[in-house]
């Protein structure tokens, strides 16, 4: 299977908010494939663009937009996501992070999640959610959030973006975890962790991304995608990251 490399463009935020254009030529530049957006808003648009514009400026570079990161949305909201992922060409869209107060009710949050996922079900286009490290951290009643994310969605409505890098800094070996859940994760964010948990350059940390990448019939995975937050040299960082997948067998 020939590798398919994306990048969610998060990693470089402030140069796409500087200069969107020159920053996703740079993108194309250092050879991804595919393009994870981010801001797809209730208010329709992608990155506060209209999103077939963001399509077909990915696009004619030479990448693929598949996937974006949205706001927490509602059955009421959907709609809106919906039309707005349809227009941009989306395979998944992906909720990235809840605030304090859904935190407080995860069986609420999933059975929300179910009935979002039947609406972007039926129009064609996945939906997934995406952790970071609280929903490893025990409820009250000692449960693990993300397992009752995982064991009360519906899995041919709601799937999962595992960031392997929140996996193992909340103290999680992330190849158990997706042996445990087989098949429920339609991709991954690749980001490393050094040896005191700190976010580094892929391929130079503990996170053993060859094991995971290579078990896809256990994952399910669809997508992966460079991720580094640091703000110090990203482009150079998210390089990194996709020279590193190049030569990594797997």
């Amino acid at each position: 299977m020939e590798k398919q490399i994306g990048v969610q463009v998060y990693s470089v935020r402030n140069e796409l908010s500087q200069n969107f254009d020159s920053t996703l030529a740079a993108l194309s530049e250092i050879g991804f494939d595919q393009i994870e957006a981010y801001g797809l808003s209730t208010d329709g648009l992608l990155f506060g663009m209209e999103p077939a514009t963001y399509k077909a400026k990915v696009e004619s570079l030479g990448m693929e937009l598949v996937t974006s990161h949205t706001t927490y949305i509602t059955v009421e909201e959907a709609p809106v996501i919906i039309k707005a992922a349809k227009e941009a060409g989306l395979k998944y869209v992906i909720i990235p992070w809840i605030n304090n107060q859904l935190r407080e009710d995860y069986d609420a949050l999933a059975q929300n999640l179910n009935e979002v996922g039947a609406l972007f079900k039926e129009a064609g286009i996945g939906f997934a959610y995406h952790n970071h490290d609280f929903e490893f951290q025990p409820t009250e009643d000692g449960r693990i959030p993300m397992e009752i994310l995982l064991e009360e969605t519906n899995p041919d409505l709601v799937s999962f973006q595992l960031d392997l890098y929140w996996v193992v800094k909340a103290g999680y070996d992330p190849m158990k975890f997706i042996n445990k859940y087989s098949g429920r994760f339609m991709g991954f964010h690749i980001k490393d962790a050094n040896e005191e948990l700190d976010q580094t350059t892929i391929g130079t940390g503990i996170i053993d991304f060859k094991t995971i990448l290579s078990n896809q019939e256990i994952a399910g995975y669809e997508f992966y995608f460079v991720e580094d937050e640091r703000v110090d040299n990203p482009l150079g960082n998210v390089k990194a990251g996709h020279d590193y997948l190049v030569e990594l067998d797997f």
